[in-house]
């Protein structure tokens, strides 16, 4: 069984050490740490769910190279803090590939259910996973989903862990539809209430970074009003 861990990086007891009882009842260990750049990134092997203010992962983003801020955010799971919900810093953060955020001060139980709920789907991916060890191939796209490595024409596509599972996802069944819940509760834990923009915004990115390398071609279909399929093939983007 994986090491499930969740590290909050906050100067600041008061604000998230009651959490720590709480992950107890789900075998969760917590930990605390007061700068996000203290972290030795050979920690982030296990899939931890990291907490840290919007602030400070906006600054750590912008301040690391796109090589290292891929594989620290393939292998972690951030959630992002702030204050107040109107902050745009909390967008900034799901735009540089934030999983979810939350306010303080927080819903201790809450949100040790929504971790405890991120770690059941990465359980039941990693599952499915031992069972298909094979990588996907098609045309010029290879997925591989045990070193989470995709090719693209030769070139290999730097994505966060939530842009992969979608991926993912959506290839391992070429043309079926899949709605946006069952795809926001994959890599979110949780339920959208209606609001499907964190799922958006990723599935924007990947969009982004395969056309990047096969301007060409559109991989992601948007199926109006259901949700996304996958083109193995790729859909000419001129029609």
């Amino acid at each position: 069984m994986q090491k499930r861990k969740v590290i909050v990086v906050s100067d600041t007891a008061d604000d998230f050490d009651p959490l720590q009882d709480y992950l107890a009842v789900h075998q969760i260990e917590y930990e605390r740490q007061s700068a996000l750049s203290s972290l030795d990134g050979n920690n982030f092997i296990d899939h931890h769910v990291i907490i840290v203010s919007s602030d400070e992962f906006n600054a750590y983003r912008n301040s690391n190279s796109i090589t290292a801020i891929s594989e620290f955010l393939k292998s972690t799971y951030i959630i992002a803090y702030e204050h107040s919900n109107s902050s745009n810093s909390l967008k900034m953060a799901i735009q540089n590939g934030a999983a979810d955020y939350l306010t303080v001060p927080i819903d201790v139980e809450l949100i040790s259910h929504k971790i405890a709920a991120y770690y059941k789907m990465l359980t039941d991916l990693q599952d499915r996973y031992t069972q298909e060890l094979n990588a996907i191939t098609f045309n010029n796209l290879s997925i591989d989903p045990v070193t989470k490595q995709i090719v693209l024409k030769g070139n290999r596509l730097d994505l966060t862990h939530s842009e992969f599972n979608i991926l993912y996802t959506l290839a391992k069944k070429p043309n079926e539809v899949f709605d946006m819940e069952f795809l926001f509760q994959m890599i979110t834990g949780q339920k959208s209430l209606g609001d499907y923009n964190a799922l958006m915004t990723h599935v924007s990115r990947l969009r982004k970074k395969l056309a990047k390398i096969d301007v060409k071609h559109q991989y992601i279909i948007t199926v109006r009003n259901k949700g996304y399929k996958f083109n193995p093939f790729g859909l000419n983007s001129n029609q």
